[in-house]
């Protein structure tokens, strides 16, 4: 699935929608949800990854919020829009158990933007820790693109999901109500084969011989094609 995600934000670009518009696009689309609803004061948890700087970017919309987050950002994309919330005044609160609990008791909602597509193996600390807490909790939970923890044995149950694009593989009732946002990837991103496609091709080894990669296949159609 995360290498689904990375061929359409790439197809997307080569189209001529950069990928921090789709973070923009994404972000502005959850806080539109968000607001919808009656709640108003929302925690924002953002993650390392991009998955965390749509929840940047959603903060920057919210009217009342405040983000805690879960180490730094790790891309380039994040890290812009991590600056950018707190360029607008807009308070970020590292991790810590004890004043997350404390946060967790001022605000009316949670937004889960800590991690999204791409999670192998057992989620790790101190996500587990976040997601056994909020989901011993009482308080309305919104995940952005995907629960933190979806497909591991112990995912977050959020109320909703705002999920970007198109509805993911494996999505069901333990992602709550679930609402499609789109977030302006082109309609070619998907249907065409472009630049994205090359993710899935295996890098080769620098000492390997052109017989250890594969065998080309070409495929032709009328005799002046």
């Amino acid at each position: 699935m995360d290498m689904e995600t990375k061929v359409l934000d790439i197809n997307a670009e080569y189209l001529g929608v950069p990928a921090e518009r789709l973070m923009e696009n994404a972000g502005t689309a959850a806080a539109r949800e968000a607001e919808k609803l009656s709640y108003k004061h929302w925690l924002v948890v953002c993650g390392p990854g991009n998955n965390g700087g749509d929840g940047y970017v959603a903060a920057r919309h919210l009217k009342r919020c405040t983000v805690v987050a879960v180490g730094r950002p790790k891309t380039a994309l994040a890290m812009k829009n991590f600056r950018r919330a707190k360029a607008a005044g807009i308070p970020v609160h590292p991790y810590e158990r004890e004043s997350f609990m404390e946060l967790l008791q001022q605000c009316d909602a949670v937004m889960d933007a800590m991690l999204g597509v791409g999670i192998t193996g057992p989620l790790r600390e101190p996500y587990r820790e976040i997601v056994d807490i909020l989901n011993n909790s009482d308080v309305f939970t919104l995940s952005l693109d995907l629960p933190t923890g979806f497909g591991t044995e112990t995912p977050l149950t959020p109320d909703m999901t705002v999920t970007f694009h198109r509805v993911k593989e494996g999505m069901d009732d333990t992602c709550g109500d679930v609402v499609v946002a789109d977030i302006g990837i082109p309609k070619e991103a998907e249907n065409y084969v472009g630049p994205g496609e090359f993710v899935y091709y295996p890098k080769p080894a620098r000492e390997s011989h052109k017989g250890d990669n594969g065998v080309v296949a070409i495929i032709g159609g009328g005799p002046y094609t």
